[in-house]
């Protein structure tokens, strides 16, 4: 997970900015109940903002899952999940996926169980959309905190 997320951030993070500088993410997870690369992601990005960390734009994680796990032969097609809890990551296909701000860069996907390319799709397609929305919910609680920073002038 370490290299996942040092990876992830190395895309957005502007490096060059600081060149003798060494930026160290420490995230202690208190509880699992599934999602947790998502979570370090997003508790990454508002850190590094909160930190004044430079970044290209916000990095944005999210959890999907599918009902329907291998079998491409059903006639029915499996539902995608957004957001999976712990029960539903530990019994069904779940897919990470972080992107950049609200576009649709994916700059992290990681998937550990066999998917039929049908259920990927759908999968693949929900956390995009989640991340978007995520992106959203962020920047507001961003931009709502640095107003009431620099109201109060209290960090």
């Amino acid at each position: 997970m370490c290299m996942m997320l040092q990876r992830t951030f190395a895309e957005a993070i502007l490096t060059h900015l600081h060149p003798r500088s060494e930026i160290t993410i420490s995230l202690h997870i208190l509880s699992q109940d599934g999602g947790e690369l998502a979570t370090c992601v997003n508790a990454a990005t508002l850190a590094l903002i909160d930190a004044g960390v430079p970044m290209t734009d916000y990095v944005v994680g999210m959890t999907s899952g599918t009902t329907l796990s291998q079998s491409s032969d059903d006639s029915s097609p499996g539902e995608p999940l957004l957001d999976v809890n712990g029960i539903e990551d530990s019994d069904l296909p779940t897919l990470t996926v972080a992107t950049m701000g609200a576009t649709e860069k994916i700059i992290l996907l990681q998937m550990e169980n066999k998917v039929h390319i049908s259920l990927l799709e759908g999968m693949l397609a929900v956390a995009v959309d989640g991340c978007a929305k995520m992106k959203d919910m962020l920047d507001e609680v961003v931009r709502k905190h640095g107003s009431e920073v620099a109201r109060t002038g209290a960090l």
